[in-house]
């Protein structure tokens, strides 16, 4: 899948506060460590669309970003380590689960582990979510080429869950395709019916 311009679409900091629903939208989560910024920037070709820190839990929003105006991707607040106040920690669950249970143009989630660590128990506890909401999800497993060959396909190999794994490597390029090849059968997905999360 061709991607062209991509651009920062809106932010949304408290449930609801959402940009418009429009294109189908494709949700990228994981622990605020795993790399998402850039996994997000080398998904899209592009070098600082979405802003990395040195300083895990920096992405405290909701952000949407606009890709050739036919999809959505979206950068969701990182979860287990993270800084800033308590209040605001507490509060990005409920901003996340209102987003993942209630948002009609969301087709599925991306959920990124770092290859040295594998599925830990926050991201099966989303993985679970996930199916309750009745959402697609996949593992993309990423920061392979930290590791030698040999090695990171071991660790690919030992990731036990019942959706896709994709091995990823923002910095070389690794999975990029297969990451784009997946969200193209999202994409022609239909809405959700129902939502079985949602209260």
């Amino acid at each position: 899948m061709k991607t062209g311009a991509a651009r920062f679409l809106g932010a949304a900091a408290e449930p609801g506060r959402y940009p418009p629903p429009g294109p189908p939208e494709i949700a990228v989560a994981g622990r605020s460590n795993v790399g998402k910024s850039s996994f997000l920037n080398a998904l899209l070709g592009r070098r600082s669309l979405a802003r990395t820190s040195r300083t895990p839990g920096r992405t405290r929003q909701v952000n949407f970003f606009a890709v050739d105006e036919r999809l959505r991707l979206v950068d969701l607040p990182g979860y287990g380590f993270a800084v800033g106040p308590v209040k605001e920690r507490a509060a990005w669950g409920p901003l996340v689960e209102d987003y993942l249970a209630h948002r009609d143009s969301l087709r599925g989630v991306l959920v990124l582990v770092d290859v040295r660590r594998g599925v830990e128990d926050d991201d099966r506890e989303l993985l679970a979510y996930l199916r309750h909401v009745e959402l697609p999800a996949a593992v993309v497993v990423t920061k392979t080429d930290k590791l030698a060959r040999g090695a990171a396909t071991k660790a690919l190999a030992a990731v036990r869950t019942d959706c896709p794994v994709i091995g990823f490597s923002a910095r070389v390029g690794t999975g990029r395709d297969a990451v784009w090849r997946l969200v193209a059968t999202w994409l022609d997905r239909p809405p959700r019916s129902r939502h079985k999360g949602a209260s």
